[in-house]
């Protein structure tokens, strides 16, 4: 859940170059950062430079996968369209003021990267720059378009709907950085199967939902 914060976007981040560190190396580090309760939206961007839109696709698409209060995909799926949007259009991540001030609490924060990390790492490995035709920015654009879709079928109150759009999401962002066009495809197909399956169940719970209403006013 994004919660208030009071941070302001530091001018005294780190000199080092975290432009070509993976991403689970950047989550580490910021998770074990000290002295921060909050983790604003701001110091996100920030943190993940020009990989920002990627990387909170990434961070956002793990806190939908992990167990959250009912309800909660909705305001957490929010930013994802927003940034799914951003992707699509080819433009940097720019929140409003109210968006960027809020954040995740820095136990939240621990909580993803303690979650994550050991998958993140053993995806990352297996990632490498291939097929150059399907990481170009267009590619990257059809990526932003899927997870537009992915990100309102999130959205939808569907019981564990929230998973499998936002496990597609984060394979196509882990790809879309590492430029590998090979799991760029495979994080297409299995984002088409999975706006197939999850808008199948959604007109099928609303055929039952509408059978049942007939059925108590007849």
């Amino acid at each position: 859940m994004l919660l208030p914060s009071s941070e302001t976007p530091s001018s005294g981040a780190p000199e080092e170059d975290r432009s070509r560190l993976p991403l689970s190396v950047l989550i580490e580090q910021l998770a074990a950062a000290p002295g921060k309760d909050r983790i604003s939206v701001a110091r996100l961007i920030e943190w993940f430079e020009g990989r920002a839109t990627l990387a909170l696709l990434l961070v956002f698409g793990i806190l939908n996968i992990l167990p959250n209060p009912p309800g909660s995909s909705v305001v957490l799926g929010l930013p994802m369209l927003y940034l799914a949007a951003a992707l699509m259009l080819g433009r940097p991540p720019r929140f409003p003021a109210v968006i960027t001030r809020r954040g995740l609490s820095q136990s939240m924060f621990q909580t993803i990267a303690r979650h994550s990390l050991p998958m993140l790492r053993r995806v990352e490995r297996i990632l490498h720059p291939r097929l150059d035709a399907l990481a170009s920015p267009l590619a990257l654009r059809i990526s932003g378009a899927l997870c537009v879709l992915l990100s309102l079928i999130l959205i939808l109150p569907i019981p564990l709907g929230n998973i499998p759009p936002a496990a597609c999401m984060c394979l196509l962002a882990l790809a879309a950085v590492a430029r590998d066009g090979l799991w760029t495809l495979i994080g297409w197909v299995a984002s088409i199967l999975c706006v197939t399956l999850m808008a199948g169940v959604t007109i099928a719970s609303i055929h039952l939902i509408a059978q049942f209403a007939l059925r108590l006013i007849s």
